[in-house]
């Protein structure tokens, strides 16, 4: 038997190329990034305004006044991000009337949100005595670009929540004033409008409520206070000046009615004084001490009513004082209101 013939014979080999461990994760690699890129495609058309208000968000500049808006106000990170997603832009007058019309009497609109342009606009309130009210009206605005992004379930959940806040509040004059305000200009938006007065006025809320404006603020009493503050300043005016009205009208009505004694006292004294000379003309008395007792009487209802008469000179001084203390109050009162934005108003500007 040859060599050949005793050798070992060698197997044949498998021509298939090995699976490394580098091709394994190559192709789960490939798996992955295809998901990947599914799943950011179903992302992307599921949140196209996120990215339009990102693109938006990384183009906008803020001015110092817009970032102390955020800072001042507890904007959260997401607040602050559709706050910046809005690009605000702080106007005075006549630009920002023209961009927020306003033709109501009595309330100053100080910002607006437009959804179609997803933009604010802010009012540049300057008076120094009402620190504060630029950054709740920041965040009130915030709070409108944040209900346009909700969904319509989100709304429905939030309304019924929103309706019982505003249900505690029915009897405060103030807030029922301005829903009925927000209900002739902003028709079809109340519990948009109650989202952000809710959210920027309210100190204590329901736990989903405050579940739900803690996505937009890190620390909501913050603006609550600011609100407070700024409000406050109006409501001391208007509960000074209602004091001095109610003192002006019961001064005004003590003083009538004293003019009215004073008058008809001496109309009856110079009757009797009339009468008494005539009996003494004729000599009716028949004694001196008569005579004089009835001339002291008299003198003494002539003093009486001229000390009357001193009163009403006094009370009338302290009416006109009070009168001038008024006008005063309501020129403070006015520059207040122009400085949030209202502004007397007649037919032909209408």
């Amino acid at each position: 038997m040859s060599i050949e013939d005793n050798s070992l014979i060698t197997p044949a080999r498998d021509q298939r190329s090995p699976m490394t461990v580098a091709r394994a994760i190559a192709i789960v690699f490939a798996v992955l990034l295809n998901v990947a890129v599914i799943l950011g495609g179903v992302w992307a058309l599921t949140n196209q305004q996120r990215i339009v208000d990102q693109f938006a968000v990384w183009q906008f500049e803020p001015s110092s006044s817009v970032q102390n808006y955020v800072s001042e106000s507890g904007m959260s990170d997401e607040g602050k991000f559709l706050f910046y997603a809005s690009q605000p832009v702080i106007q005075s007058n006549p630009a920002f009337n023209s961009t927020c019309s306003n033709v109501e009497e009595n309330f100053g609109v100080l910002g607006c949100y437009f959804p179609s342009e997803k933009s604010i606009y802010l009012f540049d309130v300057t008076d120094d005595r009402l620190a504060g009210i630029e950054e709740v009206v920041a965040a009130h605005e915030m709070l409108h670009a944040a209900w346009d992004r909700l969904s319509s379930d989100e709304r429905s959940r939030l309304t019924p929540l929103l309706e019982a806040e505003a249900d505690r509040m029915k009897d405060d004059p103030e807030f029922a004033s301005t829903l009925e305000f927000y209900a002739k200009t902003e028709p079809g938006e109340r519990s948009n409008e109650l989202h952000s007065i809710i959210g920027t006025e309210f100190a204590k809320l329901g736990p989903e409520l405050e579940e739900h404006y803690a996505q937009y603020f890190s620390d909501r009493s913050v603006v609550v206070a600011l609100h407070e503050k700024s409000n406050a300043v109006f409501t001391a005016q208007l509960d000074a000046s209602e004091k001095l009205v109610e003192q002006l009208d019961k001064l005004r009505a003590s003083i009538d009615d004293d003019y009215t004694e004073y008058n008809s006292g001496y109309d009856q004294l110079n009757r009797d004084i009339d009468s008494f000379n005539a009996r003494a003309d004729q000599g009716d008395f028949r004694s001196a001490e008569q005579f004089n007792s009835e001339r002291d009487s008299l003198i003494a209802r002539q003093d009486s009513l001229n000390a009357l008469y001193d009163a009403i000179e006094t009370d009338v001084s302290s009416y006109d004082d009070l009168v001038i203390q008024l006008e005063a109050l309501n020129a403070t009162i006015s520059e207040l209101n122009k400085s949030i934005n209202i502004e007397p108003r007649n037919e032909d500007s209408l």
